[in-house]
Order: structure tokens, then sequence, then C-alpha cells
């Protein structure tokens, strides 16, 4: 399990996450603040939040968190994110 790591996130800024270690699975959960959070474990680009592609997982304040599966290759696994809004968030390798 690799260490929980938290970002604060930028209105329609991408982020991204290297949890140090590759996972089985990720975790993404929204621990303060609101926005729709899209998010992928590809470590593929995110395009802005009004034309969001397919192939991301979301997450909001009715489904404020989400496991899914690491989809990274290579021995790191990578979460890239953005946001509609400025919410805290947390990714946790499982």
């Amino acid at each position: 399990m690799a260490n929980p790591q938290y970002r604060q996130l930028t209105a329609d800024t991408e982020a991204s996450v290297d949890l140090g270690t590759n996972c089985g699975l990720v975790e993404v959960a929204i621990i303060a603040g609101t926005g729709t959070v899209y998010f992928n474990t590809t470590d593929t680009a995110i395009g802005p939040v009004a034309g969001n592609m397919d192939g991301n997982h979301a997450i909001s304040a009715t489904l404020p968190a989400k496991i899914v599966a690491d989809g990274t290759s290579g021995a790191s696994s990578k979460v890239r994110l953005r946001s509609s809004g400025t919410p805290t968030v947390s990714v946790c390798g499982l």
C-alpha cells in the first residue's frame, strides 16, 4: 500500500500524482471542498472539464470516493486529475 498523497486542485488545471510504487488498485477521494474531479490511472492527459474525454473516472459530492484498477505500466503508479472546482483530494495506492 502506498502512502496517501494530498493535493488541493486548481479549477480546470491538470494535476499529477506519482505514488512511487506500482499498485494494483488506486483510491481517489475528495476530503475537502467541492467540484467534480475527473481522473485516470493510465498516465494520460486529461482535457478541459467542459470537454472531458471518455476513459476518465469521476467523483463528486454525491460519490466522493472511488477505487479503480491501476492502469499505469511501469514501476510507479501515476494518477492524473482535473476538477471543476478547488477540492482537496487524497490519492492512495492499495
